[in-house]
């Protein structure tokens, strides 16, 4: 990002009511989250699984059963 880019968002930000500001910022987490999956495709052994499971009608794997299971 640019300084001039960097200074116009500030400039945005501080005119903002401080009340907007946590949204302003839960955006910014997704826009990253976003941009970060779009930079890292599922895996190749991920998506064989999934089809894999598809084909064999399995249900997918609850995590927290599994934590129940691993407890007993």
């Amino acid at each position: 990002m640019t300084a001039t880019a960097l200074k116009q968002v500030n400039n945005k930000l501080k005119k903002l009511p401080d009340s907007l500001i946590n949204e302003v910022e839960s955006y910014i987490d997704f826009l990253a989250f976003k941009h970060s999956q779009e930079s890292n495709p599922i895996p190749q052994w991920h998506k064989e699984e999934v089809f894999r499971r598809i084909k064999l009608n399995q249900k997918p794997v609850n995590a927290f059963d599994m934590i129940d299971n691993l407890e007993e």
